[in-house]
């Protein structure tokens, strides 16, 4: 089984100060925008991808995409820049308090687990380091660097796993309806958690809703 984690609201909770605030300063660097928290806060962020978030966020600013796509390489490798200087002055999202133990049983079932999330890598990286998880995943997964498409960094977690799963093998754990969209687009299962932003009725798209990480193991392992 390939077990395919997202971030924020599933494995992490709290609100992702120092990322956001890396993403708004990148941006005011790389476009000289007056890029706030609030731009991101503003466009209901969960779920969607850096990438994406940016963009919406420089239209807003009055960017066209042209501009976008040429500064994007450079906005990337600053916001990761950023975030190192930035978390220490910021109060850190922190690991569900059942994220280690479900990681470390999965680990010990033979669970192959890697990321997908938004976050982009340089971030993600950071964020489950500085949680205490970060050496459970391996250098594969998806991030949002990857694309602005959250269901195309499924298919290439899938496909860094080299062959190892077919799509019937392969579980995303997330917190949003766009977790559960993006699993159906690239047609793999889902199990949502209401440890984020949803309740189980806006996660009812789920092949299984759980209360936490700990149910959502119980069922992939029985």
């Amino acid at each position: 089984m390939l077990a395919l984690f997202d971030i924020d609201g599933t494995l992490l909770h709290g609100r992702p100060e120092a990322h956001t605030a890396a993403l708004v300063g990148a941006m005011a660097d790389v476009w000289g925008i007056p890029a706030v928290p609030d731009d991101v806060w503003a466009i209901d962020p969960a779920g969607r991808t850096d990438r994406a978030i940016a963009r919406t966020v420089l239209r807003r600013h009055g960017v066209d995409d042209a501009g976008i796509d040429g500064g994007m390489p450079d906005w990337i490798r600053r916001a990761g820049e950023l975030h190192v200087h930035l978390a220490p002055d910021h109060v850190a999202p922190v690991a569900a308090r059942d994220a280690a133990p479900v990681l470390a049983r999965m680990s010990a079932a033979g669970v192959e687990m890697a990321l997908v999330t938004g976050n982009l890598q340089a971030i993600a990286r950071e964020k489950v380091a500085a949680a205490g998880i970060g050496t459970r995943f391996g250098p594969g997964g998806g991030f949002g660097c990857d694309s602005e498409e959250r269901a195309d960094l499924v298919l290439l977690a899938i496909d860094r796993a080299r062959g190892r799963h077919g799509n019937d093998e392969v579980v995303v754990i997330g917190d949003t309806p766009r977790d559960i969209a993006a699993a159906r687009a690239a047609g793999v299962r889902v199990v949502a958690v209401t440890t984020g932003a949803h309740d189980e009725a806006a996660l009812a798209a789920a092949d299984m809703v759980v209360p936490h990480l700990t149910a959502a193991a119980d069922a992939l392992l029985a």
